[in-house]
């Protein structure tokens, strides 16, 4: 009898790994969609989801996944602790230091900040420092390189990220600070919003100046050793195609499933 509990308990075991080892990562894509409660991460984790971006906003000593303001303080909005930082660190202790069983790369967590940067990256230092054995974070001049580097997005302090002796943080910067070239560690990505800085909608072909232009901010920004993140972008396959073809490395969606299907064409 123990002996048939254990072979299927054997065969359970295999087939779990088994399953984590065919997810289609996607690390390509960042993913906008919103969650409303601290569980809706937890499908992402199989769906090959690598990186996030959270709307967050510091409301009275905590950091909450929001774009507004709540209207009382009532509110059941799950905090970026709960939502984010809880589930990808038991998801980390689970692979044995790796938050994808099959990635051994950095995946980010892009925090779109809606309020008040300088107290938010306060809070968040805080609570970040508890999970620093995952974290790519900084200690003097010296680098520790983690599994998850958590990058703020718009209104960053950059003053605090270079001067403070631990930051846990980087910075996404813009087409403008290409000519500013900071540390890829503080600045490891560019960021275009592409409703703002592309005059493209998509329709037809892009023009030919247009995406040579586009392809040398790809270029320049590889120079520097810093990733192409397109923003604000809408859910067509065409301009995926596009960005696809010009180097983009990350495109942000929020229809991970129909994302998938596309890169699967590429591959």
């Amino acid at each position: 009898m123990k002996k048939i509990i254990f072979v299927v308990v054997l065969f359970l075991s295999l087939g779990i790994i088994r399953g984590n080892a065919q997810v289609q990562l996607m690390p390509n894509l960042v993913s906008t969609q919103e969650f409303v409660t601290a569980k809706d991460i937890w499908p992402t984790f199989t769906q090959g989801v690598v990186h996030y971006e959270a709307q967050v906003m510091y409301i009275y000593g905590e950091v909450y996944i929001t774009s507004q303001m709540p209207d009382s303080a009532n509110h059941t909005m799950p905090t970026f602790q709960s939502s984010y930082l809880l589930p990808i660190y038991s998801q980390y202790k689970k692979n044995l230091g790796k938050v994808h069983a099959n990635l051994d790369d950095e995946m980010y967590l892009f925090l779109n900040i809606k309020f008040d940067p300088k107290k938010t990256y306060h809070k968040v230092w805080e609570q970040l420092s508890p999970y620093h054995e995952m974290l790519t974070y900084r200690v003097g001049p010296k680098w520790h390189e983690g599994k998850l580097k958590v990058i703020f997005v718009g209104n960053a302090p950059m003053r605090a990220f270079q001067q403070e002796r631990v930051c846990f943080v980087a910075a996404q910067g813009t087409v403008a600070d290409l000519s500013k070239n900071y540390d890829n560690k503080v600045m490891p990505l560019i960021g275009i919003d592409f409703n703002k800085e592309v005059d493209w909608n998509g329709v037809g072909k892009m023009p030919f100046d247009e995406y040579m232009a586009f392809k040398d901010i790809v270029k320049k920004t590889h120079e520097q050793d810093k990733k192409v993140r397109v923003y604000n972008i809408p859910n067509e396959e065409a301009i995926w195609e596009v960005m696809h073809a010009a180097g983009v490395d990350m495109i942000s969606s929020n229809d991970p499933a129909r994302f998938q299907k596309f890169m699967a064409t590429k591959q």
